[in-house]
């Protein structure tokens, strides 16, 4: 089974198989313990040169800012998009929510509705536990922080 940091790997260094269009020529990204990312191009407050503590706390703080999920407001929206050009063999979903920064990698057979759910379950878990296990610099680096 691939797992989100071989996604986002894959996904933000190899051109789009659909459309051909190439990936962003800079990104970071961290991933939480239950699958959840968040991801950057360089930005003023996250530059190119910036180091993996500062993409750990952006991660942490845009997953707080999202806040937890409350159903039946903006925080349990979800989008769930089935990556099949990407995994034609894997039934792999990328669950994005209302910031584009933001999205849980999940692994599900079953419908948009039962992947979107299982994402922002899992979304919530690393809401509350805020645990990374890897983060990626610009430059490509990377750096396991299982059980932070």
């Amino acid at each position: 089974m691939t797992t989100p940091a071989e996604v986002l790997e894959h996904v933000f260094t190899h051109p789009n198989p659909a459309s051909g269009s190439p990936p962003p020529p800079a990104m970071a990204w961290a991933v939480f313990e239950h699958g959840t990312a968040f991801f950057t191009t360089p930005t003023q407050m996250l530059p190119i040169d910036s180091t993996f503590e500062a993409i750990a706390e952006a991660a942490r703080a845009a997953l707080r800012t999202l806040g937890p999920v409350t159903v039946g407001t903006e925080s349990a929206d979800f989008s769930a998009i089935r990556m099949s050009s990407w995994y034609p063999e894997e039934p792999l979903w990328m669950v994005s929510f209302a910031t584009p920064d933001i999205a849980t990698i999940v692994s599900n057979d079953g419908s948009d509705l039962t992947a979107g759910l299982d994402g922002r379950q899992r979304r919530q878990q690393d809401h509350d536990e805020q645990k990374l296990v890897i983060v990626r610099r610009f430059d490509g680096t990377t750096r396991s922080l299982t059980g932070t």
